[in-house]
């Protein structure tokens, strides 16, 4: 179902996608980041199955929100069941291509946002139809670097989000085009993320975005990275934090279903060295999680497809 809080925006071209999962609060404080921005903006805020009264919490906030900030659109979508990040953002590029929304801003909930962050990206995308997704640095709290864009490497899980606890580089700086933009905060060209299908479902939640820069890039997209814009990211609220079992099995799973459709001979012993050889100096730091990743690893190869019964798994209540 959707509900609908406010008129169109008047001459709106970019659609932000806000999802949710049991954490009604914090989406509520980023759509009041986003009902300030400088881009007329027609959002759809997605309840993703969460079953726990988030739905109605939504509904009572968005309404307020949207009455005070009328020049942006709120929409509010309420999904049966959990869809994981993939089929909730797919849901929302299916509503901004059926609203002809040339941009789409695909974002966590656990953001901060400055009121000028999304201009300059839409200058972007605005001026070079060569680049087909764009995104900014995105720093943790206290001000250091969670990601300046992403890369696959050798390391952990394979892959290493650009400058990560180090320094931002200066606002000077690029901007650079980069192998993948994490789906933290990006703002994708609709036509060509759905030109694509959109998210790859069978990652339900992380690296869904490696995944979909990968194929935007083999149709000549640039996937570019910004250091004049800077968001503010608290990571892993949604799933209980960077070391919780959840995102450890969901990240080792969706490594290997990585891996076994566009990995490398680097690639493949990555993981052999610093996520099996290495697995048991993980323990101490909490077994669960080394346990869970470990669990990953093995589904991974057997094929799993991650979704709402691993949620339950790990991420219990």
């Amino acid at each position: 179902m959707a509900d609908r809080a406010a008129e169109p925006a008047a001459r709106a071209r970019t659609a932000a996608l806000l999802l949710n999962w049991r954490k009604p609060q914090l989406t509520l404080q980023c759509l009041a980041d986003l009902l300030v921005v400088d881009v007329p903006l027609c959002v759809l805020v997605i309840d993703n199955g969460s079953g726990d009264g988030s739905a109605a919490a939504l509904r009572e906030g968005i309404v307020g929100l949207a009455a005070a900030h009328p020049r942006h659109e709120v929409v509010f979508a309420a999904l049966p069941d959990n869809l994981g990040f993939t089929g909730g953002m797919n849901h929302g590029l299916r509503w901004a291509a059926q609203r002809g929304l040339a941009y789409t801003l695909v974002l966590n909930n656990d953001l901060r946002l400055p009121p000028d962050f999304l201009q300059p990206l839409v200058l972007v995308l605005d001026h070079d139809p060569r680049v087909v997704a764009v995104g900014p640095t995105v720093l943790h709290p206290d001000g250091t670097v969670w990601a300046e864009g992403g890369e696959l490497a050798f390391g952990p899980n394979a892959l290493r989000l650009c400058r990560h606890g180090r320094p931002p580089r200066p606002r000077e700086h690029g901007p650079e085009a980069v192998p993948f933009l994490p789906g933290a905060c990006v703002l994708l060209r609709t036509d060509a993320a759905m030109a694509i299908g959109g998210f790859d479902d069978r990652y339900f939640m992380y690296w869904e975005d490696v995944d979909i820069c990968d194929r935007l890039r083999e149709r000549g997209g640039r996937i570019v990275w910004l250091p004049w814009v800077r968001v503010v990211h608290d990571a892993g609220k949604s799933s209980g934090g960077g070391r919780s079992p959840l995102r450890k099995f969901l990240m080792a799973n969706n490594a290997v279903r990585y891996l076994r459709r566009r990995g490398t001979v680097a690639g493949w012993a990555a993981l052999l060295l610093f996520d099996v050889l290495l697995w048991p100096l993980t323990l101490p730091a909490g077994p669960r999680a080394a346990w869970a990743k470990l669990r990953g690893l093995g589904k991974g190869l057997l094929g799993h497809r991650a979704g709402t019964a691993d949620v339950q798994r790990y991420l219990p209540g």
